[in-house]
């Protein structure tokens, strides 16, 4: 079977270039190709230090991590003794790999390394690309999918170090399901032309575009916004404040997930707000009910007829800033459309955290005038 391109061109660019980019679509195998990667030079070198790097440890240790570990264990060199599970490294042939989030400050600050690895580089700041680069002593390697704002700092290194642009098409290693599933959404113009074709496409009729990247204001009093799903939808929380004076909100994704119960939804919003204000879909009465009895800070929000428009109008009117890490918000954001434009109806859907955002913004920006309707 043929090698996926991206580890063919990671073999060509990295030994001549500071900088390697892989940009692609869903399942163009770069994280894999990034893993086989790391095994071929180990076995040409010994003693780099390789640190692989994501926005959070929990996200790396589920993807990026998990692959790696099962390649090779898939290959029979694997062993216990050369993985240290409490400083979260592995020793392979005289290499030592590092792998961690940025959610460590201790990691990104306090270290350096031979070779950087950012999975999903997209998703990083820019304040902890100001550490990790000016530490890594000779390559980087960053990989990427194209769901970027008009203005990232990615940029500088796209016009320096033009990457390497792959598909689900080129990966040999794909099920006749998985294409499906893709080719699925064809119909779905944003999503295709960034998960589907691996190209940067600014979003066409979007509701939301006063938004952009960057750091959450904690000087702020903030609440959480929660909806609810199961099976198919998620459940979401969402950290929100609101700078009445400068006119923006801050919004931060704290967990997007499927199939959890409600026990899971109380240790999730525990560990995430604690003894702060939540409002919850008022659709699940029962269960914000549950979970106001097991001891949370919970209440429902209150919707009125015309509530989803005029709530869309409000965030309008305000700057929004995303933290980097809100991945699902970021996509939500980028794939939010109007159903019926001539009525301002938006589509069912991407709405997860847009909806308890609406939530949340609706609850500060009331607060001293009595509830208004969300």
């Amino acid at each position: 079977m043929r090698a996926n391109p991206n580890f063919t061109y990671l073999r060509e660019s990295v030994p001549k270039n500071r900088f390697t980019l892989l940009q692609g679509s869903t399942r163009s195998g770069k994280t894999y190709s990034i893993c086989y990667y790391i095994i071929d030079l180990c076995r040409n070198y010994k003693g780099i230090e390789i640190d692989i790097v994501r926005d959070t440890f929990t996200a790396l240790r589920a993807t990026i991590w998990k692959d790696f570990e099962n390649i090779l264990k898939e290959h029979g060199i694997y062993t216990d003794k050369n993985h240290n599970k409490t400083e979260h490294s592995y020793n392979l042939f005289g290499n030592t790999i590092s792998y961690y989030g940025c959610d460590n400050p201790e990691k990104v600050h306090g270290r350096s390394r031979d070779i950087l690895i950012l999975n999903e580089g997209n998703q990083i700041s820019k304040d902890i690309i100001d550490q990790l680069f000016p530490r890594t002593r000779h390559r980087i390697i960053i990989d990427y999918n194209p769901a970027l704002p008009e203005e990232h700092w990615i940029d500088y290194y796209i016009e320096k170090y033009p990457p390497l642009i792959t598909t689900y098409r080129e990966n040999p290693y794909l099920t006749a399901s998985q294409i499906e599933e893709i080719e699925s959404r064809m119909n779905q113009p944003y999503w295709w032309a960034v998960y589907g074709t691996g190209q940067r496409c600014k979003p066409q009729g979007v509701i939301l575009t006063n938004w952009e990247i960057g750091d959450f204001d904690n000087s702020l009093p903030d609440i959480y916004g929660q909806d609810y799903g199961f099976s198919k939808d998620p459940s979401t929380l969402i950290r929100v404040a609101f700078d009445k004076k400068k006119n923006v909100i801050y919004a931060h994704e704290c967990f997007y997930e499927i199939g959890l119960h409600t026990n899971d939804i109380y240790n999730l919003n525990r560990q995430h707000a604690g003894r702060k204000l939540i409002v919850g879909d008022s659709a699940e009465m029962r269960l914000i009910s549950e979970l106001q009895r097991m001891g949370l800070r919970i209440e429902p929000c209150t919707k009125g007829a015309d509530s989803v428009r005029s709530g869309l109008k409000s965030l309008q009117a305000h700057k929004i800033i995303v933290t980097p890490t809100s991945k699902n918000l970021i996509k939500e954001l980028n794939s939010y459309t109007w159903h019926d434009k001539k009525h301002e109806v938006p589509i069912d859907d991407y709405n997860h955290l847009i909806d308890p955002l609406r939530y949340a913004y609706s609850r500060l920006n009331s607060q001293g005038k009595g509830l208004r309707a969300l």
